[in-house]
């Protein structure tokens, strides 16, 4: 079967209009597919830009926590270097012997214990431990006490124990017994760098 013109006409428009129709579909689809890649494009570069922000935010922070931490560790050497030290050179005995003298007691016996390193919050200090036993009167025990507070040559010592003996009263025929005295204090000492 032959076809006329017009029936090859009607063909080609038809296939030119479904052709057309395909066209204009696969268009549109990737014209929406393309919208979409721009919308995503849009949100992931708002997110990076807000990341960038965040990063730099952060940066900064991090900066100023590092300069408070160089601060910190700054006045926490500066505060250990002020620390007093004990003197190895300073005879313990002496001055002991010196402040007993003064308040009008007797040194019955004097120790120390080996220097030992304490640690407190990271911070290793030497301590070594004194005791001096002494007789006389409580007023002079409490005076040596109170100069062994003050005193500059223990100024990075603590008095921790005092122990008084008070003996029972005597009759008057009798010789006065004196009271004794036990005193423990700890020197501290900065044994870091």
């Amino acid at each position: 079967m032959r076809l006329g013109k017009t029936a090859w006409l009607v063909l080609g428009i038809g296939a030119f209009v479904i052709a057309f129709a395909t066209l204009a579909m696969i268009y549109g689809r990737q014209h929406g597919e393309g919208k979409e890649l721009e919308q995503n494009l849009a949100g992931t570069q708002t997110q990076l830009t807000k990341l960038i922000l965040g990063r730099e935010s952060l940066e900064g922070e991090l900066a100023q926590q590092q300069s408070a931490l160089g601060e910190a560790q700054a006045s926490l050497s500066s505060a250990l270097a002020s620390f007093p030290r004990l003197e190895a050179s300073i005879e313990y005995d002496e001055v002991l012997s010196e402040l007993a003298d003064r308040y009008g007691l007797v040194i019955m016996g004097m120790s120390a214990e080996k220097p030992r390193e304490k640690e407190v919050e990271d911070i290793i200090f030497v301590t070594i431990s004194f005791e001096v036993k002494v007789r006389g009167e409580v007023n002079g025990v409490l005076g040596m006490v109170d100069a062994i507070a003050k005193d500059e040559r223990f100024a990075s010592a603590t008095v921790e124990v005092v122990d008084i003996k008070v003996p029972e009263p005597q009759p008057v025929w009798e010789e006065r017994e004196l009271p004794t005295a036990t005193i423990k204090f700890v020197g501290y000492s900065y044994g870091g760098e």
